[in-house]
């Protein structure tokens, strides 16, 4: 863990208990965490606080220690220690073993490459943790690496994480197959791994054609066996045999077409594929994530009728499947600071569908039924409340239909954002934006607008802020499935809680926010 700064905290310094408050290292979905001295036992412990928000809510405080001394009742080498729960001067918090090691990411990684012998301990140690949890019937949820600690002897720890308000994992097999598509998205960050590595990972998420491994246990006997065949310890006072470096693969070598049929453990299997070199992804642009200012100025509808709209400013791409994970990931943190619509449905799930299938897509460069993935790739499957709550996350909103609008046409007087004429038969001719599949929002430059803004021909069509009635709001745009003709429609209004393959969003403001 590392230390987060102070900023006047007044926890710091002060005394709970036996606990003295040095630092500020981390925030769990209860509130901060500390590093503290315990006094008693002359150790340095890490100390879960109740945040005060989430202390004055009915059942919080109960909760919170409830579930830290049923975690105080584990015991398991793999599994972080739990000390103690309790409260002190009205501040409730929850001690626990202090994990020293660097974030999982660090520890996995050598140079430019994966460390592949700290890979398959984490593995071996999750799968072991996993394992108990199983045999003792303790509820928990699916692995996810913000919950693997690690200590700078190498020791891999998993936090058991109380999926009472979250989503628990349904069966052993299930969380096989979230740890290895854990273990692939960081290796696919970090660098390549040897064939040997890759296919114990593709056998953990039952790709056909391995032996499948349906356990925790299984997972953990076969990455401590494949451990000690790669590294074999050392020899006492004899030099160690020169040896060829394992034979490497790609980024867990396989792309793989996805066959998702979502079963009770989420995934009937995999069919391997080659991305081609015309797959590969074009060069990042280092604009990505900024905003385009369109000037104050007449806009003019189709029906003749005029209204000036003031200075604003858009998204310049739409809004990618990686910086929507960010906000997925605070929000199941609990860290997301955003402000709901007033007529969000009760208990709204901000994850896009087949959420987890896209990440396991984007792990393993995979082909995601006729579309390549990758962070880059305009998000999909979200609702209209989605957007609403991410662009507040982000200090900014949903643009205005005319907003949009503008944007796309430019300033030459054109009613369409693509010329007055626009014939969506033709919409294959060159002259046109051609329709995107599923690649990067910056893969297609000629779908450009006069303002410079990109994507608003294909990527996926746009939710915007306008809404017609309570329950149905407006999208604007062409998508991957349609190309340019819903340019020419202003009525396509949808209920709010609509999710499709071709329906994502950008954002905008009233100034420009930084990326």
């Amino acid at each position: 863990m590392s230390e987060i700064p102070p900023e006047q905290d007044p926890l710091l310094g002060q005394t709970l208990r036996s606990y003295e408050i040095e630092a500020a290292i981390g925030v769990s979905r209860w509130g901060k965490v500390y590093r503290a001295f315990q006094k008693t036992t002359n150790r340095t412990v890490a100390v879960r606080i109740l945040s005060p928000e989430l202390a004055v809510l009915p059942g919080k405080t109960e909760h919170f220690l409830e579930e830290s001394r049923g975690d105080a009742s584990l015991a398991h080498p793999h599994l972080v220690t739990v000390y103690e729960a309790g409260q002190s001067g009205g501040t409730y918090f929850c001690a626990m073993e202090y994990m020293d090691g660097p974030p999982l990411r660090q520890f996995l990684r050598k140079n430019d490459a994966v460390n592949e012998h700290h890979l398959l301990q984490a593995i071996a140690g999750v799968g072991r943790a996993l394992d108990f949890l199983w045999q003792h019937q303790v509820p928990h949820q699916p692995p996810m690496d913000k919950n693997v600690l690690t200590t700078v002897d190498g020791t891999v720890k998993l936090i058991n994480i109380d999926p009472t308000e979250m989503h628990p994992s349904l069966s052993s097999q299930e969380d096989v197959w979230h740890l290895a598509v854990m273990v692939a998205m960081l290796a696919n960050e970090i660098g390549p791994v040897s064939q040997s590595v890759s296919n114990l990972v593709e056998a953990m998420m039952g790709t056909e054609g391995h032996q499948p491994l349906t356990t925790p246990a299984e997972a953990a006997d076969a990455a401590e066996a494949l451990d000690r065949r790669l590294f074999p310890p050392l020899r006492v006072a004899k030099p160690a045999a020169t040896k060829s470096a394992p034979k490497r693969g790609g980024l867990l070598a396989v792309v793989i077409v996805a066959l998702f049929t979502l079963a009770l453990v989420g995934i009937a299997g995999w069919l391997r594929s080659r991305t081609s070199a015309a797959q590969k992804p074009p060069p990042r642009p280092a604009d990505l994530g900024t905003m385009v200012r369109i000037p104050a100025g007449e806009f003019l509808y189709q029906d003749g009728r005029k209204k000036r709209l003031p200075e604003f400013y858009i998204d310049k791409y739409e809004v990618t499947i990686g910086q929507y994970k960010q906000f997925i990931d605070a929000v199941d943190a609990r860290t997301a600071r955003f402000t709901m619509h007033p007529f969000t449905p009760r208990g709204q799930d901000y994850h896009p569908t087949n959420w987890d299938e896209i990440l396991a897509a984007i792990a393993h460069q995979a082909i995601m039924g006729d579309s390549y993935l990758t962070w880059d790739t305009p998000v999909f499957g979200v609702d209209w409340y989605d957007a609403y709550a991410y662009a507040s996350w982000r200090g900014k909103r949903l643009p205005t239909e005319e907003e949009w609008e503008k944007a796309a046409r430019g300033t030459d007087g054109r009613l369409f954002p693509w010329g007055n004429n626009f014939d969506p038969i033709k919409c294959n001719n060159s002259q046109y934006p051609q329709p995107i599949k599923r690649a990067e929002v910056y893969a297609y430059p000629d779908d450009t607008s006069p303002f410079g803004v990109v994507g608003m021909a294909g990527g996926v069509s746009e939710w915007t802020g306008g809404t017609p009635t309570r329950d149905t709001a407006m999208i604007r745009g062409g998508s991957w499935d349609e190309g340019a003709v819903v340019m020419t429609n202003r009525v396509v209004d949808h209920p709010r809680q609509y999710r499709a393959s071709d329906v994502g969003f950008r954002c905008a403001a009233d100034k420009d926010v930084a990326p």
